[in-house]
């Protein structure tokens, strides 16, 4: 999707996620509402 929107002289103010996992929930560059736990078997 931001390759699409890079096609036209737009700028991207936030990227956003209802629910982070793992890695995701770590990173600086996107907003979510709650931090999805990761569960392992």
């Amino acid at each position: 999707v931001e390759e699409l929107v890079n096609k036209f002289d737009v700028d991207i103010v936030a990227k956003a996620a209802i629910l982070a996992e793992g890695d995701a929930a770590d990173r600086k560059d996107i907003v979510f509402l709650e931090k999805l736990p990761l569960i392992f078997k």
